[in-house]
């Protein structure tokens, strides 16, 4: 893996994920921090990939990570975390192997396509369990605070 060649992956990710949230309607303030969660989840994607060897787990890893960030990023600037993932997560989302299965049914090729499907619904798995687990994580890890009304309302 080259420095320069990730350089421009990861800038390649945050320019990808800031037009998704302009496509996805979000305010131009958070326009640089869902650039960031996007290039902090491909950066973490690339770094997995190289360390396991393996495109599942590197997903999960990433998508751990790049749920983490949203998390914070939301109670940092007070925005529902969705405002982040589902711009952030566009960069993990295996558009390659959703097209490749695609292609391979319309070629009327049955054990190519099944191939195709089964790694798609692996990493879409490994997506959805990276979210899972990072949404498992207490709120106290992301600066999320209980004010003192809502303690003093639920009596503790």
């Amino acid at each position: 893996m080259n420095a320069a060649q990730l350089f421009w992956e990861l800038l390649a990710a945050a320019g990808g994920t800031v037009a998704f949230s302009i496509l996805f309607q979000v305010t131009p303030r958070h326009f640089t921090h869902c650039g960031f969660v996007g290039a902090a989840g491909w950066l973490v994607y690339r770094l997995a990939g190289y360390a396991f060897s393996s495109d599942v787990l590197a997903t999960f890893v990433a998508t751990l990570v790049l749920t983490a960030c949203a998390r914070w990023f939301s109670t940092l600037r007070r925005t529902p975390t969705l405002v982040f993932l589902v711009s952030g997560i566009f960069t993990l989302v295996p558009g390659a192997a959703i097209y490749h299965t695609a292609y391979y049914v319309f070629m009327e090729e049955a054990e190519l396509a099944a191939e195709a499907a089964a790694a798609t619904l692996k990493l879409a798995a490994a997506i959805a369990l990276g979210i899972l687990a990072a949404y498992s994580l207490p709120n106290r890890l992301f600066g999320w605070r209980r004010s003192a009304d809502s303690s003093k309302a639920q009596g503790e």
